[in-house]
This record gives structure tokens, sequence and C-alpha cells, in this order.
């Protein structure tokens, strides 16, 4: 752990904060210590649609943070996996960690901490997209480090993900992309696979895109969703339903 705590050394800023702020308390309940930079994880908890700026003028956002907080993630993850699994290759650890740490698994982790609850602004989350919540969580890894420094990361991040999420066994038969499981499989079977994906036309004002899937020129699955991405990985889990058996015999 030398080498982390070499790459990732910091010096924190001190900042005494009101100790009945119910803010703080869901960090001390959250963290499992108490913070001494409180301006960070106000930070990691703002939303660029808040549109704050500090005194020079720079924006007040999460983004940062969860740019620091995803290298931090991987980073943990793979140390983690390098002695959790001495006889695996990198294709497996690989593979490992983008599973602990894929969108869906940090969107779920979010939730269950109830991050959103507290983020700037407090009203129309829903516009915001799913994956706010695994931003969120990455901005919140990032504020520990740099308040608490690397020590502080790996303790939360292997009690907070490693711990209940990283059973490799359950892992193995666990798929995170159904469109890429289905495009591998057309690869290995010289099978063409196709996705044409558009926005559909509505009456609400609501954004809606449509996903189809073809099959050597055969319509197999539709998806829709509130993205590009989500129609396309949609179309694709029914598509991988409707190939499993052939799928499986690969």
């Amino acid at each position: 752990m030398s080498f982390l705590k070499k790459l990732f050394s910091f010096k924190n800023h001190r900042d005494d904060s009101n100790s009945s702020d119910p803010f703080l308390k869901f960090l001390n309940e959250t963290l499992g210590y108490t913070p001494q930079n409180i301006e960070v994880f106000k930070e990691a908890f703002t939303h660029r649609s808040a549109q704050k700026k500090d005194e020079n003028g720079n924006s007040i956002n999460f983004e940062r943070l969860e740019f620091l907080g995803d290298a931090l993630l991987g980073a943990s993850t793979a140390v983690h996996l390098y002695y959790k699994a001495p006889d695996q290759q990198e294709g497996y650890l690989t593979k490992m960690r983008s599973k602990i740490v894929s969108r869906k698994q940090l969107n779920a982790v979010s939730k269950q901490l109830g991050l959103l609850d507290y983020l700037d602004p407090m009203n129309n989350h829903n516009n915001l997209g799913e994956d706010v919540n695994g931003d969120m969580l990455e901005a919140l890894v990032g504020a520990i480090y740099v308040d608490g420094g690397i020590d502080s990361v790996q303790k939360f991040i292997q009690i907070k993900i490693i711990d209940p999420y990283a059973d490799l066994d359950r892992l193995e038969h666990t798929i995170t992309s159904h469109k890429s499981l289905i495009l591998e499989w057309s690869q290995k079977t010289r099978n063409t696979i196709r996705f044409n994906t558009f926005e559909e036309q509505n009456a609400e004002d609501l954004q809606v895109f449509v996903s189809v899937i073809r099959l050597n020129d055969k319509v197999i699955s539709k998806g829709r969703g509130t993205s590009k991405k989500k129609a396309e990985e949609s179309a694709a889990k029914r598509a991988y339903y409707s190939l499993q058996k052939k799928i499986e015999k690969v």
C-alpha cells in the first residue's frame, strides 16, 4: 500500500463545522468519521445545474471530485483484486474490476446510502438521469480523499463497496452489459448484429429513444429508454434472452 500512499498523498484542509448540522450528521454516519473539510463535501453534493460559483467566478460542482473518485475507485479495486485473485490473469482482473465499479453497481450503492437526498439543487432530480447517483458516489470518494487521505478512502471503499459487493464467484455470473455480450457472441460465431437507434416522436415533452436490433438483417428485439445507451441495452437484454441457449453453447 506504500505506493498508493505516495501516489495519492495530500495535505488535508481543516474546517470547524457545526455538529448539529443535519448534513454533517449524515456525513458522520455515512463516512464513519467526522469530516474536517466540510466545504469539499458540500462541493461533492453540488450539481452543475445549481449554477454556483466561487468569488472568482469559477463553477462549483462535483465534476472535478467525480473525476478524482473514479480514479480512486479503480485503483483501490485493482489493488484488492490483485491480492484476492493471485492466480488470475489481466483479462479476468479487468473484467472483475469493471463489474465491481460498474455504473449500475455504483448507482445502487449510492441509492442505498441516500446520497441523492442531499444533492443541491434539492428538486428536479428526475431530470438528471439515473447515473447521477453513481456520479455522486464517485464525487464523495474524491471528497473523502481530499479530506481524510488515502487510508480513509480505502476504508470507505472496502466497507461500502468491496465487502458487500465484490464476491468474485457471484460476479463471474453477473452480466453488466447485454450489448457487449451479444456483440462478442456475434463476432465469435460470425453472425451480424446491427443496432438501429433513433429518437421516438411523441406528443409529450419527453425524450425517448428506440433501438431495434437485427440479427443477419432479421429484427429480433426492440427496446426503449431515455437515452440511446439505455435503449440499446434494453433491446440487447431482450435479444440476449431470445439467443441465450445459443450464446451459452459458445
